[in-house]
């Protein structure tokens, strides 16, 4: 198996063309000069039962590779969600999404173990599944009173009849980070609550937690797992999740100017 190389995506220059950024690559595209974007889709898979759902709790997010072949795959899948950032070069997380994936009935090809092959999720009662930075092992939540931006690095979904049914989704807690009012003679720190980026400095790994609620701040679920009929069927349930996030492009260098000045040793040259 071929070491995979972090950061190996190019960024896309204006005029490339591109269905999709690789994720697997952590390709980023110039959205405004000077600024590079960047997003990030992977997936959780849920394949255990009920009797182990107390050891499913929190999930590293699968990227996967490019490379479809399992026999032949030169680039294996990779096992984290990460995104890229430094002190130089700071990230600014502003999108999150997570749904359960819903395979189209009948979507299953010839030699598929099932069809459809995707699974609902089996959970408790109003507990969520959340996406979020991980915190040593433990989500940040999203707290009552924000002051950091998570709302804009989180989303969650909620079990209902003790389901995660496929299908099920949201987007960013707060949406978009954009400030939508102000409190009428005076503005107050609650009215830039969801209007904030949240801001990383190093390589930050995003994670599923099973939690209790949106605010909570450790793996405090009871743990997910799929029906006996769906792992008899050879389903899994699938977690898909989704990071957005800008990035300081590289500082100016040499080789944006060279080509364009004029050196004593061209014919009218002046090195001016």
């Amino acid at each position: 198996m071929a070491a995979y190389k972090e950061e190996a995506g190019a960024i896309l220059q204006p005029g490339n063309q591109i269905n999709r950024l690789s994720s697997y690559n952590t390709e980023g595209v110039y959205g405004w000069p000077g600024v590079e974007a960047f997003e990030l889709i992977g997936y959780v898979k849920i394949s255990n039962l009920s009797a182990d759902k107390a050891s499913y709790k929190s999930f590293d997010i699968t990227i996967p590779s490019p490379d479809r072949r399992p026999d032949d795959r030169v680039r294996d899948n990779r096992t984290s969600l990460v995104v890229q950032a430094s002190s130089a070069r700071p990230a600014y997380v502003y999108g999150a999404s997570i749904a359960i994936g819903q395979d189209i009935p009948a979507g299953g090809l010839a030699g598929f173990p099932a069809s459809p092959v995707t699974a609902d999720i089996g959970g408790t009662s109003t507990e969520g599944l959340l996406l979020g930075p991980n915190n040593s092992g433990s989500p940040f939540g999203v707290p009552s009173t924000q002051a950091n931006g998570l709302a804009a690095a989180s989303s969650i979904v909620t079990a209902s009849s003790s389901l995660f049914a496929q299908g099920l989704t949201d987007t960013t807690v707060a949406d978009l980070p954009f400030t939508a009012s102000v409190t009428t003679g005076g503005i107050v720190a609650a009215d830039f609550a969801n209007a904030m980026f949240y801001r990383v400095t190093a390589d930050t790994t995003f994670k599923v937690f099973n939690v209790n609620g949106v605010t909570s701040t450790s793996v405090d679920g009871d743990g997910v797992f799929i029906s006996q009929a769906d792992y008899d069927a050879g389903k899994a349930g699938y977690i898909l999740c989704r990071v957005n996030y800008l990035r300081p492009a590289l500082g100016v260098s040499w080789n944006d100017i060279q080509g364009f000045i004029d050196f004593a040793s061209q014919v009218g040259g002046t090195d001016s």
